[in-house]
């Protein structure tokens, strides 16, 4: 069907192009022929007006023009003409008044009283076109009064019939067109094969994707915009690959993280039941094994639950003015009191009377989560966590630092994905759900901060991120606001 748009296209132009050259040729000629007339009045004025010797310049310009000149002075007497005849004016004030002849035509033309009409026109200004049937042509007669002065002008134009003109250009139009034709129609089918070959070579490969097929590649062809386009595909493709993939896993993960504790759980709640129910001590362990499991199920939920409200836009951010430095000083002593893991030592480097501007339910969330990933992924034996938050006038920045393992430059790509697992394997004495980072990352979108993370095997990792300062003026303007 493309080859059909170039050949429409090609018919298109011609049509207009018919319709230019043979139809409203004449008209456009005529047209042009007047307005011509206007602006040699417009030159005529000014050498009039300013030309010491403006007889030769109005004869150059008649003769240049095949025009007519006569000019009139306020009582309607001839003032004076390019045209000639035998030496001598051929045109005089008379009985018969003043008789025009366009130069090579055998036609007079009585213009004796076209100074009357002139001055008694409003605009001081005529134009009109006498039809001469026996020559078959017109004459424009085109006149003005000569602004500043007791003068005016008349300009006899001849507009000519253009048949014999239009004749041959009709035949060459002819022609022309056949041949345009044909070489359009042939560039056309062959420009239609080289713009639909890569095209449906595309639609192919695009269909192999739908069915699931990854191992795919939308080849170039030269054309910019086809080559954009296979770009595109190519890495919506990868992007389509890894989203299978993260599916994928992120079933495994979770009938994994689910199964595990659910087994735990019944194994537990049998032992109970045949072996352990009349034995306190034992029965309190295995109790206190079904509680830790029920409370990672929990853990687990919750933080799927977070992360699809997060991400479908059900929560929403609401940011306030928090006192940051209480808020993250309160966290990190709270976490250490609870013992998550005494191996891990937790130093904090805060300023105070730090305001920040921020979620403060989610940002505690973020830093419980980042000093949490600290303490799971830093390995075995003593390792030392380090919150460290500094500020400029603007922002505070948040780093959170170990001296563990570090993550590998692979796994730094993909370290906020969901579920991803590092391909090093840690030490992991809390279980968590797989999408603390995940949510981190999530809620700072929401907060339109700058985050990310710094780390290098075998020598520990920094997961930082900054948040909008609130200046102390601004708290006093909130508290006069409050009151």
């Amino acid at each position: 069907m493309l080859w059909l748009y170039f050949i429409i296209l090609a018919v298109i132009i011609f049509v207009l192009l018919w319709f230019m050259q043979v139809v409203f040729l004449q008209t456009y000629y005529s047209t042009m022929k007047k307005t011509e007339t206007a602006q040699m009045g417009v030159e005529l004025e000014n050498v009039f007006k300013n030309a010491l010797d403006y007889k030769d310049q109005i004869d150059k310009m008649a003769y240049k023009n095949s025009a007519s000149i006569y000019i009139f002075n306020m009582n309607g007497d001839l003032f004076y003409t390019n045209t000639s005849y035998g030496g001598l004016n051929y045109f005089s004030q008379s009985q018969n008044g003043v008789l025009a002849q366009m130069p090579g035509r055998n036609v007079s033309i009585d213009i004796s009283d076209i100074a009357v009409k002139i001055l008694e026109s409003p605009t001081k200004r005529i134009s009109y076109t006498l039809e001469i049937d026996r020559l078959k042509t017109q004459i424009y007669v085109y006149g003005k009064n000569i602004q500043d002065t007791e003068y005016c002008y008349v300009i006899l134009m001849s507009i000519d019939p253009i048949d014999a003109t239009s004749t041959v250009i009709t035949s060459q139009l002819i022609y022309i067109t056949i041949i345009s034709l044909i070489i359009s129609t042939i560039i056309s089918l062959f420009m239609s094969k080289k713009i639909s070959k890569p095209i449906k070579q595309m639609n192919d490969t695009a269909k192999k994707l739908g069915k699931g097929d990854y191992n795919i590649v939308f080849e170039k062809c030269g054309y910019e915009e086809l080559d954009e386009l296979a770009d595109t595909l190519n890495n919506a493709t990868n992007s389509l690959e890894r989203t299978d993939e993260i599916k994928r896993e992120l079933i495994a993960n979770v009938s994994h993280d689910l199964k595990t504790p659910l087994t735990m759980i019944k194994a537990y709640s049998e032992m109970i039941r045949d072996l352990s129910g009349d034995n306190k001590e034992k029965r309190e362990e295995h109790l206190k094994v079904i509680i830790d499991e029920t409370d990672r199920l929990t853990r687990l939920v919750n933080d799927m639950m977070d992360l699809s409200k997060i991400e479908s836009g059900i929560i929403t951010v609401n940011k306030e003015i928090i006192d940051f430095t209480e808020l993250a000083t309160s966290l990190i002593d709270r976490i250490k009191l609870s013992n998550i893991d005494a191996e891990h030592k937790i130093e904090y480097m805060i300023p105070k009377d730090l305001y920040v501007y921020a979620d403060k339910t989610k940002i505690e969330q973020v830093l419980y989560n980042l000093i949490i990933n600290a303490i799971k992924h830093s390995g075995e034996g003593k390792r030392n966590i380090i919150v460290k938050i500094t500020a400029t006038q603007k922002r505070v920045k948040v780093e959170i630092i170990d001296d563990g393992v570090g993550i590998s430059e692979q796994d730094l790509k993909h370290i906020w994905d969901r579920y991803y697992k590092a391909s090093e394997s840690f030490a992991r004495k809390i279980q968590g759900s797989g999408l603390g980072l995940s949510i981190v990352k999530n809620i700072l979108i929401k907060h339109s901060s700058d985050f990310g993370v710094e780390s290098e095997v075998g020598k520990g990792s920094n997961f930082w991120f900054d948040l909008e300062r609130v200046s102390k003026k601004d708290i006093e303007i909130e508290k006069l606001k409050r009151n």
